[in-house]
């Protein structure tokens, strides 16, 4: 098995597995879910990791197999990424589509909730509890050589020698010059709306968070509204305060940062728009 993820309730399920006479070699949460999907294997491996995902708390993106049904692979996925690419005669399972972009485009995201059982034949996708989900292909319309380091000898320095192409890139399309002004497509707020923020919180880690900093020092500048930049990973651990008029800021290269998602579902739990900005179509 292949997990991804942060089992939150591993301790309780190791106990439990102990008495019943389980022995583990490891102290992580991913060997507390394989011996926990062999609790309730019977034959049927989706039916196995389906009891089995009933008891855990936590995030998880998972690929299982079982030395009796070689031929099958079961993903499921709640809070961690998984991808299903759908090649010729063949099928791929990943938490990132850049780790099977060379063998298709073709690709299934799977949402929270949801699990996908692949044989050599066919694919199938369902809810974890085992309800038929109908997922749309996506067609990946960027090439590999747009995330390899293309010739520089690090992916920084290919980075910093690509930020004016970059900043090209990302007004193209949004800075209407014959207006004076900018469109935002996923911008999904009416103008009154947006009249009414009087305070912005951006959310991000690591290099979004500096990011996020340039971004303060532009709208305060220009839009003259307040802007607080926080790290995601201490604000969905405490009890920001999220008044009326704020809106958020989360900031993902990938769209699938654990700490930054946490964060944009405490805001959103507390009443406040959530406005992520992420580089990956696709992205939960």
């Amino acid at each position: 098995m292949a997990h991804n993820g942060i089992i939150e309730n591993h301790a309780a399920l190791r106990a439990s597995l102990m008495q019943k006479g389980y022995v583990f070699t490891t102290d992580t949460d991913t060997e507390v879910l394989a011996h926990l999907i062999q609790e309730y294997y019977e034959g049927n491996l989706e039916e196995a990791v389906i009891r089995s995902l009933q008891h855990v708390d936590g995030t998880y993106g998972l690929a299982v197999i079982c030395a009796d049904e070689p031929d099958k692979v079961v993903g499921a996925r709640k809070g961690s990424p998984l991808v299903i690419g759908l090649g010729v005669g063949e099928y791929f399972i990943a938490s990132d589509v850049s780790a099977i972009l060379r063998h298709t485009k073709q690709v299934v995201y799977l949402d929270d909730g949801e699990m996908a059982v692949i044989t050599p034949a066919a694919y199938r996708t369902m809810t974890i509890d085992n309800e038929t989900v109908d997922k749309t292909v996506s067609k990946i319309e960027w090439e590999l050589a747009q995330i390899e380091k293309g010739g520089y000898d690090h992916f920084m320095l290919k980075e910093i020698f690509e930020q004016p192409e970059s900043v090209r890139n990302a007004f193209r399309g949004r800075l209407l010059m014959e207006t004076g002004t900018g469109h935002l497509g996923g911008l999904n707020m009416e103008k009154n709306a947006l009249r009414l923020i009087d305070r912005i919180i951006i959310i991000g880690c690591g290099t979004s968070w500096h990011a996020g900093l340039i971004g303060e020092y532009m709208i305060e500048e220009y839009a003259q509204i307040p802007v607080e930049v926080e790290y995601a990973s201490e604000f969905r651990y405490r009890n920001p305060v999220v008044k009326p008029g704020t809106v958020v800021f989360v900031i993902s290269q990938s769209g699938e940062t654990i700490d930054t998602l946490e964060a944009m579902r405490e805001a959103q739990r507390k009443g406040a728009p959530a406005i992520g900005i992420v580089n990956v179509v696709g992205s939960t």
